[in-house]
């Protein structure tokens, strides 16, 4: 139960709102959702990371950081860029 909680609190704080947001303009749902999964699958399989309930919580304190930045730059590489979240809501309300 105490690994459990451990890991919840570890998702927790990473899935914590940030203040920045990737975009590409003209891009739907699907693309995104398609795109973020092969992103994140990349970094995941660049890391080797052992997605094992033992080891989940000490791979995202190790290397959350470096997780991010190969999503980020998989993502960057598709067309997305970094946005602040408020000028991301008001493209969305044009």
């Amino acid at each position: 139960m105490k690994k459990l909680m451990l890991l919840f609190c570890a998702v927790a704080i990473m899935g914590c709102a940030s203040s920045v947001k990737l975009s590409k303009p003209g891009v739907t749902q699907e693309q995104w959702e398609w795109d973020y999964y092969e992103c994140q699958t990349a970094a995941t399989l660049a890391l080797d990371w052992n997605t094992g309930y033992r080891t989940a919580i000490a791979n995202a304190i190790a290397s959350d950081s470096e997780h991010n930045r190969l999503f980020e730059s998989c993502c960057e590489a598709r067309g997305y860029r970094k946005v602040s979240v408020d000028e991301s809501e008001r493209v969305l309300a044009k």
